[in-house]
């Protein structure tokens, strides 16, 4: 289908929301488990928490037989389930089954699921806060990732997705639904439609939660429209790591189709949207022999419409969309996502056009980079865009995907990127205006740069065509534009709300999800072992600052007001402590913290010879013992408070702070790193981390405790320890860098510690 022929048929689908009738007079009291309803009530709801105790829903609403519409009203009250951590929140608010349910007027918290739908046409859901219901407790903290946070999307015909993650709503198997002024924030993930079609989500706030702000599985033929899904995150520390770790504003797995997706604000997220075929789709799960190659052409999140979005400032993609076919991309804003603004891996028929990009990609890594990146892409268009201050505007390539050649999606559609157009964009002040890699085919016209120095860079292309003149726009015309824009419901103007917290610096992922910049919060900046820094938000002033533990420390406020700094001069010993913030109104803020300030005596040294470029090369792996061996025959010593190197491809002269280091001559790969220190520790429980890219080995008075000796990707590795009473321990710590990235990191933590002081 073209696009023009798209919009006019989704605009054919889009409803027109039932008006819900007055709040009905019929009281019906809630005050234990298993509340049922079959007609239009209001709920009476005390103060008490009620808990779920079965799994079927405090209140459990059934829609009538003969389809009469059924109003249940709280009456503005809260159903509460349980107080307490919000990983430990179980069961399910209200239950619906059955047609023509609303429910309206209240707030639900403390369940794992705060609304669940199934089988339910007509149902409506309004004026609800599903606020503060179930999340996961994350691991990640804002100096390392922890892989055990990833979401996985993949699966969902078993309904994983609410029992493993939660939600504010879950609704299953329906059309014509209504979600609408809905807010859902301070949990995981704020609405989830399953088999879900023809149906309107409009004018929520779905924001700050630490998984996906809407969600939708096999769902088709929806408008979801004017929503706020900020902050839908985990797996970020601004300047450390960009992860996402799958979380995103609007998430659309397995064949979501035909859907408009319309002046939605999605920033700050993991990826703002993030739409995937599905592995049925790829052929990935297990039926997929069964049904046979040709059944798979064709096959994907197809032919859906996203206009008028502000999708900026997400930790990996602004939109991601892959493995599909026909998709438009019209008019939205992408502006610094880390990685790039559009991800369109095996993308076919895509239309991007009249969209802003800019600054993305400024921390991304590899072939990912930039404004519009689309590997194995085919009969693609990229046409009237604006790039600026892009590491590369547009990028199409070819890479060997031997693993994705051999599914049944790729030998239905084929691979390989070639027949995309890049066509009357303006380019200024990036690197590169695009890239084309292994790419055939591929039509440049009339584009205009400035200030971008490099225009159209290729390698191993064919049947490339440059031209100039002005082409004829292709896609969805302005007037069809405007006709969808004008026909939408709702009334919310979601974008701009957060301009003031524009950046990727104001995400802050803390233990429970993200900052919601709404309270007082000491929070963790970095966990150096000879300085910490904490951050103080949402307060106005410092009144004071003081810090306890049992050696002396020193606190000091930096000018920014903010910031801060824990600090101690004592070298070789550990030292526990708590640091407290007075702010305005006997404001008080606590936050635990951990000293090590250490004497490192350290070694760089070249594994294959003096500079590193031997042509006796040794083993990538290299023994111990040869490693130790070349450390011996190094003289030079340098001493450290702490380890913490990032080399990033980096030579370590090029990264370590001392003067004497700037005497080493060694090359960014191939070289190694003995370190020694003395460390004396307070009796207690204390865990030793070591974040590592390539081999290590950390051993405490002469025992191995960490070893990874091999070469990897950056792995966080933890050993626990306990101490009886004071003692003085030796540690060795020996680190070999292969190729590529190169990560050494050793820091210490106290489990539970007993600190004098505190509170006074």
């Amino acid at each position: 289908m073209q696009p023009a022929a798209l919009l006019a048929s989704t605009l054919i689908t889009a409803l027109t929301a039932p008006s819900a009738s007055a709040a009905p007079p019929v009281p019906v009291a809630v005050e234990q488990d298993n509340v049922l309803v079959s007609s239009s009530c209001r709920l009476e709801i005390g103060l008490k928490a009620i808990a779920d105790t079965e799994g079927n829903g405090v209140v459990q609403v059934s829609g009538r037989a003969d389809g009469e519409r059924v109003v249940v009203d709280l009456g503005g009250a809260t159903l509460f389930g349980a107080a307490g951590r919000a990983d430990a929140f179980t069961g399910v608010g209200i239950t619906v089954r059955g047609k023509n349910v609303t429910i309206r007027n209240g707030r639900i918290s403390g369940y794992k699921v705060a609304i669940q739908a199934v089988d339910c046409d007509g149902l409506i859901v309004e004026d609800i806060d599903t606020s503060d219901n179930y999340a996961a407790r994350l691991k990640s903290t804002a100096w390392a990732e922890d892989a055990s946070d990833w979401l996985y999307p993949h699966r969902n015909d078993q309904d994983e997705w609410i029992w493993q993650h939660g939600a504010g709503i879950a609704v299953k198997g329906a059309s014509g639904v209504v979600i609408r002024r809905v807010k859902s924030l301070r949990t995981q993930n704020g609405i989830i439609l399953d088999r879900v079609n023809k149906s309107e989500i409009y004018d929520n706030e779905c924001s700050f939660l630490s998984g996906w702000g809407i969600a939708l599985w096999r769902s088709s033929n929806n408008t979801i429209c004017r929503n706020n899904l900020d902050y839908c995150i985990r797996g970020y520390s601004h300047g450390v790591y960009n992860r996402g770790q799958d979380s995103a504003g609007l998430l659309m797995f397995e064949q979501c189709s035909e859907n408009i997706v319309a002046l939605n604000s999605a920033t700050h997220c993991g990826d703002g949207v993030f739409g995937f075929a599905g592995r049925e789709a790829l052929g990935e799960d297990d039926e997929a022999e069964s049904r046979g190659t040709p059944w798979h052409q064709g096959r994907g999140a197809n032919r859906n419409v996203f206009v008028g979005n502000d999708l900026s400032h997400s930790a990996a993609h602004g939109l991601e969309m892959t493995f599909s076919f026909g998709n438009v991309i019209a008019r939205n804003t992408f502006e610094s996502n880390a990685i790039c603004g559009v991800w369109g891996g095996y993308s076919r028929d895509t239309v991007i056009v009249a969209n802003t990009f800019s600054k993305n990609g400024l921390a991304g890594y590899g072939s990912e980079r930039g404004g519009v990146n689309m590997e194995h892409a085919q009969q693609s268009t990229v046409e009237g865009n604006t790039f600026s201050n892009e590491p590369v505007g547009v990028r199409f390539w070819t890479d060997e995907d031997a693993v994705l050649a051999k599914l049944p999606w790729a030998a239905a559609n084929g691979t390989g990127a070639r027949g995309n157009r890049i066509v009357g964009n303006r380019f200024i002040d990036c690197d590169k205006a695009a890239e084309l890699i292994a790419a055939e085919g591929t039509l440049i016209l009339g584009n205009t740069l400035e200030k971008t120095p490099v225009a159209f860079a290729q390698s191993n292309c064919t049947g490339t065509v440059e031209a100039g003149g002005a082409p004829a726009r292709g896609g969805p015309s302005d007037a069809e534009l405007d006709a969808l824009l004008a026909k939408l419901p709702g009334s919310r103007k979601a974008i701009g709300l957060r301009a003031a917290l524009r950046g990727r610096a104001s995400i802050i992922v803390l233990e429970g999800g993200p900052y919601g910049w709404d309270r007082p919060v000491l929070f963790q900046k970095t966990n150096g072992q000879a300085l910490q820094q904490f951050r103080v938000l949402g307060v106005s002033e410092v009144v004071s600052t003081s810090v306890f533990g049992s050696a002396p420390l020193f606190a000091g406020l930096e000018p920014d007001g903010q910031t801060v700094d824990v600090r101690s001069n004592q070298r070789g010993f550990v030292t526990p402590f708590v640091l407290q913030v007075l702010g305005p109104n006997k404001l008080k803020l606590q936050a635990p913290g951990l000293l090590a300030p250490g004497d490192w005596n350290t070694k760089f040294f070249a594994l294959d010879g003096g500079d590193g470029k031997s042509a006796a090369r040794a083993p990538a792996v290299q023994p111990l013992e040869t490693l130790r061996a070349r450390a011996a025959e190094e003289k030079r010593e340098l001493n450290f408070r702490e380890i913490d190197f990032d080399f990033r491809g980096r030579a370590p002269q090029d990264v370590v702070e001392s003067p004497d280091a700037q005497l080493l001559k060694l090359e960014p790969s191939r070289f190694g790193i003995t370190s020694r220190s003395t460390l004396r520790f307070p009796q207690g429980k204390f865990k030793v981390h070591v974040l590592s890219d390539d081999g290590v080995r950390l051993s405490i008075d002469g025992k191995p405790v960490i070893e990874r000796w091999s070469i990897h990707g950056t792995e966080h590795d933890v050993y626990d320890f306990t101490v009886e009473a004071m003692k003085e321990f030796a540690f060795e710590l020996d680190y070999f860098q292969n190729e590529g990235a190169a990560r050494l990191k050793v820091w210490f933590e106290a489990i539970d510690p007993k600190i004098q002081g505190v509170g006074k």
